[in-house]
């Protein structure tokens, strides 16, 4: 008998849920809103790269490892600069199928809020390195700072976009039925164009001339409201 009775209740109960279901959902709106601000670069992040090339691959393989090795040493006890190595390679030179001679390159990645100290360091280093890329962009301390200083606007700028399509709508008030917060930022400032240049002051041993510059930082708030 109390398993009728269930399975009795189950029926009862379960068109309601297909119903609900199956039900069209009326007066609901999806918006956006957005809020950026620029923010200045507090960080440099280089990537220098040591390259020799030869007929005997063990040859240029040592002139790359002594090269980093004085750039290590150069580096050595700035506790301010973050550094690496990177992507040590060796690959053959052809000639009509033929091997002609070997390449070798590694990079050094080297980041700082020091900005300052960093080109100087990098002046140093292009004695024997060649500058392969420069990026400014803030830390992720900044970053995330702002951003959580954005989402406070971009939710307002959200809540005053909904009211003013609650004005054109014929029931009173609605409810935010989701909401999605997107955090983002437009691309470091790079520095490429100008790596011969700088490659040609390594005899001076002269630090590039930089400016650190801005990012945008952007938050998005997207959601969908629904009006009763």
């Amino acid at each position: 008998m109390l398993r009728l009775m269930v399975r009795t209740l189950f029926l009862l109960v379960f068109p309601l849920i297909v119903l609900a279901q199956e039900s069209p959902i009326f007066n609901q709106v999806h918006l956006d809103a957005q809020a950026e601000r620029e923010v200045d670069n507090d960080q440099l992040e280089v990537v220098l790269m040591v390259q020799e090339e030869g007929v005997k691959p063990d040859e240029i393989a040592t002139r790359v490892n002594e090269t980093m090795q004085w750039a290590l040493k150069v580096e050595e006890g700035n506790k301010d600069i973050e550094v690496s190595t990177r992507s040590y390679q060796t690959y053959q030179d052809y000639n009509d199928r033929f091997i002609v001679g070997w390449r070798a390159s590694q990079e050094l990645y080297l980041r700082s809020e020091k900005i300052a100290d960093l080109t100087e360091l990098v002046g140093e280093l292009q004695q024997k390195l060649q500058v392969n890329q420069m990026s400014f962009s803030p830390t992720k301390a900044t970053r995330t700072r702002i951003e959580n200083e954005l989402i406070s606007e971009a939710m307002v700028a959200f809540r005053q976009r909904a009211d003013i399509i609650k004005g054109h709508m014929d029931t009173p008030d609605y409810r935010i039925v989701n909401i999605q917060v997107n955090t983002g930022q437009a691309g470091p400032v790079m520095y490429r164009e100008s790596v011969m240049s700088m490659a040609k002051m390594a005899d001076a041993a002269m630090a590039p001339a930089v400016e650190a510059g801005t990012s945008k930082v952007i938050v998005t708030v997207s959601g969908s409201i629904q009006f009763f």
